[in-house]
C-alpha cells in the first residue's frame, strides 16, 4: 500500500507541473510587450550607441516591439539587426514574463584614429575593423594622421589585416597603424604617454608623447617592443639624471641603437 501511495504522490506532482507549466506557457503566450530595456554595458567607456538611436534603427526596419505580442516577435531577427549596426560589437536580444524585451549591447572599441592624407576620418577597432566616425560622440584614442593614404573604400566589414593580404601589402602602412595601435593600448603606461602618430614622408611612425617635448622617431613597425623596451630604459636611467628637455629628437629606427639630439 506504502508503494502505491508513493507512486500516486509522484503522479499527482507530474500532473500539477504538467498544468503548472502549462498555464505559464499560455500567459507568456499572451503576453505583450510593454518595454524595451537596452543595455549598453561598457557605456562608461565609450557612448557611441543611445537608446534612441536603436529605437530608430529598429523601426526603420519595420520593427515596432510596444504593444506586439510576444509569440509574434522575431527574437532572432531583432538580434541580427542590431549585430548589424556599426558600433555594436555584440547583441543579445532576449524577453522576461514582466512583458520586457531586453537588448544587452557591447560596444565596438576603437584604439586609434586615423586622419589621412585625403581628409578621410575614421577609427580602426581592436579587432582591426575600420569603424566610421560618429557625430554623437568621439572616443579619446591615439590620433595618428600624416602621409597616410586610404585606397580601398570605407566600410565597416573592413578589417586592415585582411586587406593587407589581399592587397599582397600594398596596405601593410595600415596594417601596422594597426598593429603599433594596438600594442601602445595594451600596455597601461604607454597608452597613458604616446597621444598621437605621425606618419612622416618617408613613411616612418614619429611619437608624439603627452609628457616631454621630444619628437620620437619610431621607425616601421619592425622589433616594436625592443624599441619600446629601449626607450624606457632612456626614460628610467637617463631622463631622471639629465631632465626631461634636454633632447629635442629621440631615434629608435636603427636597430640596436637610440640616438639623441640635444636642444640648440
Amino acid at each position: 500500500m506504502k508503494k502505491i501511495k508513493d507512486i500516486a504522490l509522484w503522479v499527482s506532482i507530474l500532473i500539477y507541473l504538467f498544468v503548472a507549466l502549462g498555464f505559464v506557457s499560455e500567459k507568456r503566450y499572451a503576453l505583450v510587450c510593454n518595454k524595451i530595456a537596452i543595455n549598453v554595458t561598457d557605456s562608461l567607456r565609450n557612448d557611441f550607441v543611445e537608446r534612441k538611436q536603436i529605437i530608430r534603427l529598429l523601426e526603420k526596419n519595420g520593427i515596432n516591439l510596444i504593444g506586439q505580442r510576444f509569440k509574434d516577435i522575431n527574437l532572432k531577427k531583432v538580434e541580427q539587426i542590431v549585430n548589424d549596426y556599426p558600433p555594436v560589437y555584440k547583441a543579445e536580444v532576449y524577453k522576461t514574463i514582466n512583458g520586457t524585451v531586453n537588448i544587452d549591447i557591447e560596444q565596438r572599441r576603437p584604439i586609434v584614429r586615423v586622419m589621412d592624407s585625403r581628409n578621410l576620418n575614421y577609427y580602426i577597432d581592436e579587432d582591426g575593423y575600420i569603424m566610421r566616425t560618429s557625430q554623437n560622440y568621439t572616443s579619446h584614442v591615439i590620433i595618428v594622421n600624416g602621409n597616410i593614404n586610404t585606397n580601398f573604400i570605407l566600410s565597416n566589414r573592413v578589417n586592415v589585416l585582411e586587406q593587407e593580404k589581399s592587397s599582397q601589402g600594398k596596405t601593410k602602412l595600415l596594417a601596422d597603424i594597426y598593429r603599433l595601435g594596438k600594442y601602445i593600448t595594451d600596455d597601461k603606461f604607454w597608452d597613458a604617454q604616446i597621444q598621437q602618430i605621425y606618419v612622416n614622408s618617408s613613411g616612418d611612425f614619429e611619437l608624439i608623447p603627452r609628457i616631454g617635448d621630444q619628437n620620437i622617431i619610431f621607425g616601421d613597425y619592425s622589433d616594436c617592443e625592443t624599441k619600446f623596451n629601449n626607450l624606457m630604459s632612456l626614460y628610467k636611467n637617463a631622463f631622471p639624471v639629465v631632465g626631461w628637455d634636454k633632447y629635442k629628437t629621440i631615434n629608435l629606427k636603427f636597430k640596436g641603437q637610440v640616438v639623441c639630439t640635444k636642444r640648440d
